[in-house]
């Protein structure tokens, strides 16, 4: 995997990129290492270099190591960074249970993304001159502050904005899941619950993530608070992931039905958040900027929880706040892509028939002058709107990391932009599983090994990028000489094909084809189930999966020994999206992962604790 040219000894090549990283990182926080692979021509590593390099924070450390190995004359180095966490010589104990540990490091990863440090590094509130800033932009607050919020987080953003602004605050209205404030109170979450003489009414609906009459009737409830307010108004939006279903506003004549109808029709068909979300902005009054109009001549802060890969303003939550870029022909032509435009309602069918209609009567600008003109009108109709994106996936991610090193693994952010079939996913990631634990094994690394190769190509063309292969192989090296285990942490959002009839989710269907995929990895001369340490977790972040309780499903290989006891077919299950039932069946159930309503919502996280082999099992020669 290593190939590069020896032109000094490894000690003074690694003494050397120290120096040029701590010169890069001289003002920075936390601590971080560099590795540094040395091999010879033939590809083999002839020495493995740790150097302390201080203290860093926020800065991508591979991008500094790659900035200092470009200053040192030597055609080709392998190095990695591990970013925030040092990994320490004293060897982990190996007695723990990887499920337990990737359940701990999900769990850790929610609570970093809970509404109240997020708001308050946004918000900088000067109370001896009653001014909010809030990046470039201040308010001038006067008792004249409206809140309307709606999503999955947004209670416990409600409570951070209103213990900062409260004196500030007239009024205000959020829609939630039904059974949240419930659950926060069971948990004793309390900053995540309004005070008891909350300014703010709190609606809850949409039960079982479906539009219903209670959120609808907060989305006019939120719609006649924002119809009402002046130019001296300061109307702040709170939203976040689940905000779609929380408020419904359907442009007449579509009804409330239809809307869920139109939403399960996208969503069983595989369109992925985005082409659910433009239908939406689309088919709505409130959304694709409509809450923002409604609002008018008052100014407007959104203050928006990512839940969408990329943190498009426009789509999480539909876009409340923010200019609607997709037209009706857009939506017509999802519907066509996806073949249910024959049973999309007929209410809907004709409105953006209409509406495409519509807009190819209006007369194209032809001069530069009239171009212009435009684009300064819809500048004016904007400039009093503010949206920022408070938190995300990535966040999230980094704290699931920073967990798993606390653990005693060596841990890996692959990606944060994960997308693809829940199933596929499920798959890559078991083979990927096998890719790691053949890598731990120096034999397989250090010479040509077809199965290794095989399954390099393989996780090639199911979406991980070379790049990404050699940072794994990388880390594999290190964990190696440190006595480390791996674990994988990944984000993003994945979608269902749905075909059959069952009960599930895509995290759950992900961790059942995961597990079928494990079995027929690890059936094999070199490797059984029982000798492998692994697992995988899929879970929503929200703390629901699908229209089920449960927030995803853990595998590991005592799962797929217990699956056998039981004789279960896994496939039959997967095809007909069962999941949910099958790990059900299992173990009593212990397999789901169980957080109730999280009070947040940054989408999927994935993770894949892989132990190192205590013995080498891979003699390729």
């Amino acid at each position: 995997m290593f190939i590069g040219t020896l032109q000094c000894s490894a000690e003074k090549m690694s003494m050397f990129l120290g120096r040029k990283i701590f010169q890069r990182t001289v003002n920075l926080r936390q601590k971080a290492s560099l590795y540094t692979n040395i091999t010879d021509h033939g590809g083999r590593l002839v020495s493995n270099v740790r150097t302390n390099i201080g203290h860093v924070s926020g800065l991508d450390m591979y991008n500094i190591a790659n900035l200092a190995v470009s200053d040192f004359p030597c055609r080709h180095i392998s190095s990695s960074a591990v970013r925030f966490y040092e990994v320490v010589p004293k060897p982990k104990e190996n007695n723990t249970d990887p499920k337990l540990d990737a359940a701990d490091v999900f769990k850790t990863a929610i609570r970093a993304v809970r509404p109240k440090a997020m708001i308050e590094s946004m918000l900088q509130y000067n109370q001896l001159t009653s001014t909010l800033k809030v990046e470039d932009k201040y308010y001038k607050l006067n008792r004249n502050i409206y809140v309307v919020g709606f999503g999955k987080a947004v209670l416990g953003m409600a409570r951070v904005v209103e213990d900062m602004l409260g004196k500030h605050i007239n009024t205000g209205i959020i829609s939630i899941p039904q059974g949240l404030q419930e659950e926060m109170t069971d948990s004793q979450n309390r900053e995540m619950l309004l005070a008891p003489n909350s300014k703010i009414v709190v609606y809850e609906g949409a039960a079982d993530n479906a539009v219903d009459e209670s959120a609808y009737e907060a989305s006019k409830a939120i719609q006649n608070l924002a119809s009402d307010l002046t130019e001296n108004d300061l109307l702040i939006v709170l939203c976040s992931g689940g905000g779609s279903t929380l408020c419904p506003s359907p442009h007449p004549p579509i009804t409330l039905q239809e809307l869920n109808c139109m939403t399960r029709l996208l969503t069983r068909n595989g369109a992925n958040i985005k082409e659910l979300n433009t239908v939406r902005k689309n088919i709505e009054i409130l959304k694709g900027g409509g809450l923002a109009l409604q609002a008018k001549p008052a100014k407007v802060l959104s203050l928006i929880l990512s839940s969408i890969i990329g943190d498009p303003h426009d789509l999480i939550a539909s876009g409340p706040t923010c200019p609607s870029q997709p037209t009706p022909h857009h939506c017509i032509e999802i519907l066509f892509r996806l073949g249910i435009m024959d049973r999309t309602p007929e209410s809907i069918r004709k409105y953006l028939e209409r509406e495409a209609k519509n807009i190819n009567s209006i007369p194209a600008f032809t001069t530069q002058d009239s171009v212009a003109e435009n684009a300064k009108r819809y500048a004016l109709l904007w400039k009093d709107v503010q949206n920022i994106v408070v938190g995300n996936n990535s966040i999230a991610c980094e704290a699931a990391a920073e967990r798993a090193a606390e653990l005693g693994y060596l841990p890996l952010v692959l990606t944060t932009v994960l997308t693809g079939e829940a199933k596929e996913v499920g798959f890559l990631y078991a083979k990927l599983a096998k890719f790691i634990m053949m890598c731990f094994d120096r034999h397989a690394c250090s010479g040509h090994n077809s199965e290794l190769s095989m399954l390099e190509t393989s996780l090639v063309a199911g979406g991980i990028k070379k790049t990404w292969i050699n940072t794994i192989c990388n880390s594999v090296d290190i964990a190696h000489n440190v006595n480390r285990d791996i674990c994988i942490i990944a984000g993003g959002e994945t979608v269902v094909h749905v075909r059959g009839s069952g009960i599930g989710g895509k995290n759950m269907e992900s961790a059942l084809a995961a597990a079928i995929q494990m079995k027929e990895e690890f059936r094999t001369k070199t490797m059984s189930v029982a000798e492998t340490r692994m697992c995988f977790l899929s879970c929503d972040s929200d703390g629901q999966d699908g229209l089920t309780k449960m927030a995803g499903a853990v595998v590991d290989q005592d799962f797929l020994i217990k699956v056998d006891e039981y004789e279960l077919d896994m496939n039959k299950y997967l095809d007909d999206n069962d999941s949910y039932t099958l790990f059900s069946h299992v173990n009593g159930g212990q397999n789901l992962v169980r957080t109730k309503l999280t009070g947040t919502n940054i989408m999927d996280i994935v993770i894949l604790m892989v132990q190192k082999p205590r013995q080498h099992k891979y003699h390729p020669f």
